[in-house]
């Protein structure tokens, strides 16, 4: 297994016990955008056990042809850059190089199992729930390491991860409630704790629950170059679905999808021949499929054609031209796709 070089994350601590985050050692913040704070969790959860990159493309990028892991292996390269993560043996999972007493998570889950069980008191007194002072400081400092319910957020995360995350909460819970009234009052981060759960049965304070939140709209991308880059570009806003290639493409329709996309963005090439115009395909599938659904034809190498008889033909709303240079953006992108939704529910 690789190791990282000396120095590079020394001192780092995962906060996942609310928005994902890591804390450098100079005091500083990287807070990932939303597919690299998943896989953040992923790892962050699953400890020194470590996650396949099967695992992860299944339940993590679980839209894509089974045989295509590419994307994991740049999302686990990206995030490299901010936390430590050792090349696997081959087969072997990718585990987050830090300590678990650096992880939130997983040292809360320890803190809670280290709690007395007669709350730090010898004697009778004991059964009461009543705790010795260093007991309910240890309590207090355990309620104190959540910053919000981790649940709020989107993700592709099953619940199911933080099964031990979630027991480990209920149980401290339990501990707080068995208290005497005046002990629980002097607990400082309580009443904050509670706040976090939006009126949870048995955990938050007990207050209506929060408005619900409308679902993220998707986005379809058909694109066989940088079509991860563009989900990721979109990945603060919207939920994306990345198709690489026509063959691809013609798999998805095969397990008949609802396609219940607010928009797509189509490149006209879908290999590197250029005479290949595989989304012209993709694009008429869906004017047949979803006439009402907006599209925009991308390209580096667009036809000899106006535009506008362009769009006809294809049923584009946009014709978008794209940059081989690297440094050079292809479109204000968030713009773009509101535009494309915009005209769609004007129609």
């Amino acid at each position: 297994m690789a190791m990282t070089p000396p120095g590079r994350h020394t001192g780092i601590s995962v906060e996942i016990l609310g928005s994902p985050r890591v804390r450098r050692e100079d005091g500083t913040d990287w807070k990932p955008p939303q597919l690299l704070a998943d896989l953040l969790v992923t790892l962050a959860l699953a400890g020194a056990d470590g996650r396949s990159r099967e695992w992860l493309r299944r339940v993590l990028w679980s839209q894509l042809p089974s045989t295509d892991a590419n994307p994991v292996v740049q999302a686990v390269q990206r995030l490299r850059k901010h936390v430590p993560i050792p090349k696997p043996a081959p087969g072997g999972p990718y585990v987050l190089d830090v300590p678990a007493e650096r992880i939130d998570a997983l040292a809360f889950c320890r803190g809670v199992a280290e709690l007395a069980p007669d709350g730090g008191r010898s004697g009778p007194t004991g059964a009461t729930g009543a705790a010795g002072p260093d007991e309910l400081a240890r309590v207090d400092g355990l309620l104190g390491m959540w910053r919000g319910s981790p649940w709020a957020r989107d993700s592709r995360l099953p619940e199911s991860a933080w099964n031990d995350v979630r027991r480990a909460r209920d149980r401290l819970v339990a501990r707080v409630r068995a208290l005497p009234a005046d002990e629980q009052a002097g607990l400082a981060h309580w009443n904050r704790f509670r706040e976090h759960f939006h009126g949870e049965p048995g955990t938050g304070r007990p207050v209506a629950p929060a408005a619900r939140r409308e679902p993220r709209k998707r986005v379809l991308i058909v694109d066989d170059m940088i079509g991860h880059a563009l989900a990721v570009a979109l990945d603060g806003t919207y939920d994306c679905e990345v198709v690489g290639s026509l063959a691809a493409w013609k798999q998805l329709l095969g397990q008949e999808p609802p396609l219940d996309y607010a928009c797509a963005l189509v490149d006209r090439h879908l290999s590197e021949r250029t005479a290949d115009c595989g989304g012209e395909i993709v694009l008429r599938d869906l004017r047949r499929l979803r006439p009402a659904l907006p599209t925009a034809l991308m390209s580096v190498d667009l036809p000899y054609e106006d535009s506008e008889s362009l769009r006809e033909r294809l049923g584009a709303r946009a014709v978008i031209p794209k940059h081989n240079d690297a440094h050079e953006s292809l479109v204000p992108l968030v713009d773009l796709v509101e535009k494309l939704i915009a005209r769609g529910q004007s129609d």
